[in-house]
């Protein structure tokens, strides 16, 4: 194996020699990009410097400091790391004769008063995923006399507190350290900073941005000054944003080595002129199309001549699935993220939990799915392909979407929405809008019923749901194709949907009573009515959760396995043990990512069920005074009413308002129950292919599509883990992504709100009331403990939620509407509430003291933690 590289030799592909750093300059001067000359001494080089430190009593206590209690998932002690790591830099190690041989060698082609860049690359540096971005030391202005000295320091980083920590978080090992080093012919640049061929801040694939300074590099890649900012789209050659800044100093390279800072005689000049910003972008752009994936890179100018240093992917952007991006330059789309909006999860569908959802959502709104269509089911992502829905119902569509949430709405209101809508309709959207007539058409009788004869058509849709949801628990865990089960619990779902125009009533009746008051300030009143609805299977579950953890042999209870231990063996009251099997057979299906297949129900984990019931405080919360929160609501309203002869229909109205409301979340209910019944079906089915050596484990069943565990179950010789892997590829390229965007084009682009001054942070008034408290933010429902008092802070919540606010003083939401499941379980609970925060939980922080204004969705932070 060589013990150096030259630039210029044929390219390597052992990485694991050379690292990616030195690759990329390897390959990158192979391809013909204007490379500075240099070699790279290779991970064998330093094979006898690192077995000399293996040996060493240093290095034996650096393994034990930490794989011991000194560094865990949790916990670090730093300061000991850092010390058992300054130990092994400390070893003395000087090159032998093989070493000297080497060195002398790759500087051969080189002249005597050349000077030189020094710096790692490492074989886990700079890989897709991974940066150790300042954690290896660089050495510049090198000359040849120094080299041996500036070697040694780069080899001896690799030992450095700051890579061994990240190594281990990136779950690295860090028992066999590997390190080669890079020696570079160093420029004297007079312009020098670093690009990317997308844009950071926004994630746009079209976007170029430049970072520059005066002199070396060092100054912008360390952050010795604020540089410039440059952003020019890549299409268009056009420079979107120049931002000039006050560059105090420089770092410049001396003629016989070394470097030197000096001020910048003018600061506030800009670097680059507009034919460098291009020919920077250029540059970069020819980078990631030879490395087909976005790419960071530094550069440099000396004497007009634009140079290439180095050259590494970009490990953190949002890579879109490549069926949703289109062509620079074609026709752009937009892409709006339904779940995240309307169900409060970000994370993925499961493959099996995405096409029934899909299904269901296709069969009972009759929407066209994929590209050409109205929602597009893609990767465990499922998308309002916004685009389509533009063409089909016109630009002004816009407006109805933005009613949802206040971000969305200033986003649309931001950006050229033209941009977006394609000139032709289509394929899927032709004919759309008479099916929606259609469907109007449809459920018209059940919405008149509503309106006209509301208590006789409620009853009718309640006796209906129940049947279904006797014949979802009869039939779907039967053994028959997982398919026919599948098709029999969403025609369930879709005949209950077919008596559900019944729901539009209670929307007719607030309508009616908005209009009633239109000239009264009682807003807040109004939501008030919107409180304890009865038939809200959501808030129901609240209550019922409230009851079970008042029961004293509850509170008596100290840990979840005593809970467990005593419903195992019915050591419980009988009182308590029939109102928890009534609580189980009723919402024992529900639980977090409930609309997922995939996700575990409360019936599955008893002794995390006992720890929901403990969080919960029984003696002071939201439940216990909204009732007469409402009613006080309903009798100043009435008072009004009376006074201006309108008593009868306020009372009709909001009768129906109170009675019928409720039941707006019931029809998701009786979907989650259906889905309940597959999910013991499809783990029975699971647990047989795992019986029969086909899978690794039962829950890899929701890895598979509803057509392949129908052949599974038809055919054993099927290769489910083959079938798996495929569906699972693309899940792969996107498991680094936790905060997916609300909105984003088919070019990346993350479409964020405007940000707007203030005094406060404004967002949607959901629900009524002024709250002082401190913040608790969770991104989890049970991660840490709501206590009471505490504001929730979080960026979106779903059912599974339910308890936590049961002890929320008031709710504070990033995403959102006022329909979303967040602001209905606020408003029931009568819990001040303010929705539509673009990144507030990052914002916020634990313990800051919040006011928050419900009424008119105002958040002040009053002091911080």
């Amino acid at each position: 194996m060589a013990n150096y590289y030259h630039f210029h030799d044929k390219p390597t592909t052992d990485i694991a020699q050379v690292g990616g750093k030195a690759q990329a300059l390897i390959e990158t001067t192979a391809a013909g990009f204007p490379v500075p000359p240099g070699f790279v001494l290779s991970v064998d080089f330093f094979m006898p410097w690192l077995e000399h430190v293996k040996v060493c009593p240093e290095w034996k206590l650096f393994l034990q400091t930490i794989s011991c209690e000194h560094y865990t998932e949790d916990k670090i002690d730093s300061a000991i790391v850092k010390e058992k790591c300054d130990a092994l830099k400390e070893i003395a190690l000087s090159f032998d004769a093989q070493q000297k041989k080497v060195l002398q060698e790759a500087l051969q082609v080189f002249e005597k008063s050349d000077v030189f860049a020094v710096r790692s690359s490492s074989p886990e540096e700079d890989l897709k995923g991974t940066s150790f971005a300042g954690g290896y030391e660089t050495t510049l202005g090198v000359t040849k006399e120094q080299l041996p000295d500036a070697i040694l320091t780069s080899f001896r980083s690799v030992f450095d507190a700051r890579i061994v920590h990240y190594k281990m978080q990136q779950q690295l090992a860090i028992n066999n350290p590997r390190i080669a080093v890079i020696v570079q012919k160093q420029i004297a640049s007079e312009i020098s900073g670093v690009a990317f061929s997308l844009n950071p801040q926004n994630n746009c694939y079209d976007e170029a941005v430049i970072n520059a300074n005066f002199g070396l590099g060092e100054t912008v890649v360390a952050g010795q000054v604020i540089p410039d900012m440059y952003v020019v789209e890549k299409v268009r050659r056009q420079i979107l944003q120049e931002k000039i800044a006050s560059k105090s100093h420089a770092l410049w390279l001396q003629p016989d080595g070394g470097t030197q800072q000096k001020n910048n005689e003018n600061p506030n000049k800009a670097a680059l002129t507009k034919e460098q910003m291009l020919a920077v972008t250029e540059l970069v752009t020819a980078c990631e199309k030879h490395y087909a994936q976005p790419m960071d890179i530094e550069w440099a100018f000396e004497k007009q001549q634009l140079f290439l240093l180095q050259s590494r992917p970009i490990t953190t952007y949002l890579p879109l699935f490549p069926e949703m991006v289109t062509k620079p330059g074609e026709q752009k789309a937009l892409y709006m993220d339904i779940v995240i909006l309307t169900q409060g999860f970000s994370e993925p569908f499961s493959v099996l939990g995405l096409e029934i959802w899909g299904k269901m959502l296709q069969k009972a709104k009759n929407l066209p799915v994929g590209p050409d269509g109205v929602i597009w089911n893609i990767h465990g992502r499922q998308y309002f392909h916004l685009s389509n829905m533009l063409r089909g119902f016109g630009k002004g569509y816009a407006k109805v979407i933005s009613q949802y949430e206040r971000p969305l709405k200033k986003i649309l209101e931001s950006i050229d929405i033209e941009e977006y809508i394609p000139a032709k309709k289509p394929r899927g959207m032709k004919g759309f809008m008479w099916n929606v007539l259609k469907r109007i058409f449809i459920l018209f009788p059940s919405i008149c019923g509503g309106i006209f004869r509301s208590q006789k058509a409620l009853e009718k849709y309640k006796k209906k749901s129940e049947k279904i949801c006797a014949y979802c628990k009869s039939e779907l865990q039967k053994d028959k194709p997982f398919a026919v089960l599948v098709e029999n619990g969403l025609n369930c779902f879709t005949n209950i949907v077919m008596f559900a125009g019944v729901l539009v009533a209670p929307m007719f009746a607030r309508w009616r009573l908005s209009k009633m008051f239109k000239n009264d300030d009682v807003a807040d009143l109004l939501v008030a009515l919107n409180m304890d609805l009865p038939g809200n299977p959501t808030s129901e579950m609240g209550h019922f959760m409230v009851r079970l953890a008042s029961y004293p042999e509850i509170q008596e209870t100290t840990t979840a396995e005593e809970f467990e231990h005593k419903l195992n063996n019915h050591a419980y009251s009988t009182d308590f043990l029939q109102a928890y099997e009534e609580y189980m057979n009723k919402f024992g299906c529900r639980g977090m990512k409930e609309i997922d297949i995939a996700s575990p129900r409360s019936y599955e984990n008893k002794q995390e069920f006992f720890q929901r019931l403990k969080h919960i405080n029984i003696d002071e919360n939201a439940i216990n005074t909204v009732s007469e929160r409402r009613e006080k609501a309903y009798n100043e309203l009435l008072d009004i009413a009376k006074k201006r002869g309108k008593e009868k229909k306020f009372r009709r109205y909001a009768k129906i308002q109170h009675n019928m409301a409720g039941y707006r979340e019931h029809p998701k209910y009786i979907y989650i129950v259906a889905v309940d019944m597959l999910r013991r079906r499809a783990l029975k089915l699971g647990e047989e292919f795992v019986n029969e050596g086909r899978l690794q484990h039962v829950n890899q069943v929701f890895d598979l599509t509803i057509k392949q565990i129908t052949e599974a179950q038809q055919n054993r010789e099927l290769q489910l883990t083959t079938l798996i892997s495929d569906n699972l590829r693309a899940y792969a390229t996107v498991k680094h992504i936790k905060n997916w965007p609300k909105l984003i084009d088919s070019r990346g682009k993350i479409l964020r709100p405007p940000r707007e001054e203030g005094t406060g942070l404004i967002g949607d008034a959901i629900s009524p009331g002024t709250v002082i408290g401190k913040a608790k933010v969770l991104h989890s429902p049970y991660e840490k403990p709501l206590e009471k008092g505490e504001i929730l802070v979080t960026r979106a919540t779903e059912p599974s939620w339910t308890p936590i606010f049961i002890n929320a003083a008031a709710v504070v939401l990033e995403v959102g509407g006022p329909l979303q499941h967040g602001a209905i379980i606020a408003r029931e609970y009568g819990i001040p509430c303010v929705s539509g925060l673009e990144n507030i939980t990052a914002s916020i922080k634990d313990g800051d003291e919040l006011e928050v204004d419900g009424s008119h969705g105002v958040i002040k932070i009053l002091t911080r933690s």
